[in-house]
């Protein structure tokens, strides 16, 4: 009897351990600067050269950016992004975006971490 409450109480430990480490690591902490250069830029880049899979992976970062927008401009961000992928012009919107907030995201941003699922890195990572 001992043995098996023994064996229950491991499990439980090992399932509970398991978890904790999931649900770390469901998400990626990086900065908005890495994100755009390690996955956006080199999506973009092929998307410009008319590559489907890269214009549709390019159409979900632009769905997925005003997460990491500060509170008081993901609307903008999200309107710049919506705009873009209606007229079909993807790449308009990293022209939009970086015109009206690089400067500012630069200067006092650019170090502020943001959390990117691991599915979505999964996802790009497969496109790029």
């Amino acid at each position: 009897m001992n043995r098996a409450l023994g064996y229950i109480l491991t499990s439980l430990v090992l399932l509970t351990s398991f978890g904790v480490s999931f649900a770390q690591t469901a998400t990626t902490e990086t900065t908005l600067h890495d994100f755009m250069e390690d996955y956006t830029d080199p999506i973009a880049k092929k998307a410009k050269k008319g590559d489907k899979a890269a214009q549709a992976a390019l159409e979900r970062i632009l769905k997925e950016v005003p997460n990491y927008a500060l509170d008081d401009q993901k609307a903008r961000w999200k309107e710049i992004g919506e705009t873009a992928i209606a007229k079909g012009d993807l790449q308009s919107s990293c022209k939009s975006c970086h015109k009206e907030y690089k400067r500012e995201y630069k200067k006092s941003y650019r170090k502020r971490p943001i959390q990117v699922s691991n599915e979505l890195i999964s996802f790009l990572k497969g496109s790029k």
